[in-house]
């Protein structure tokens, strides 16, 4: 999977109902991670597969609770593969999460909100299913608050 296609599928995993800015950062969260190591190996794909990095990677929602289905590397690329599979499928809101990644990636994307992302943005969350909030979630490190998710320097 090219560093587009990860990007653009980790988005859509993320945020696809979220508003195209949220997307944005999503993706834009990723992108800085890769340049800061920051729970990464310097790559996108490798950031996307950080083991726990971003849960669709690892966990499915089941009976609203999140639930580990892949526990090994090959179980992990299986699902995204399945994922891609899947979100293929939505011709319209792929062909979104791709043209937002696209843009992103090559630092072009015009939105306003994700205008609020900064280059040490690492983090993000959805307070509403994430019941008790890590360490890292500290409101002096919020950065900008995007559809239903906020985002959080390091």
């Amino acid at each position: 999977m090219d560093d587009l296609t990860a990007l653009a599928l980790n988005g859509f995993q993320e945020a696809n109902l979220e508003p195209d800015d949220g997307l944005a950062a999503v993706c834009q969260v990723v992108l800085n991670r890769a340049r800061l190591k920051f729970q990464s190996d310097g790559s996108v794909a490798g950031t996307i597969f950080w083991p726990l990095a971003f849960s669709w990677t690892q966990f499915e929602m089941v009976h609203g609770k999140y639930t580990k289905i892949a526990h090994t590397p090959q179980e992990v690329q299986a699902r995204a593969v399945d994922l891609l599979a899947r979100a293929k499928m939505y011709a319209h809101p792929w062909a979104r999460a791709m043209s937002i990644a696209a843009e992103v990636q090559a630092g072009t994307y015009p939105g306003a909100d994700f205008a609020k992302i900064t280059p040490d943005t690492v983090s993000y969350l959805n307070p509403a299913i994430v019941p008790n909030l890590p360490a890292w979630a500290d409101p002096a490190k919020l950065v900008a608050v995007i559809g239903h998710h906020s985002f959080f320097h390091a």
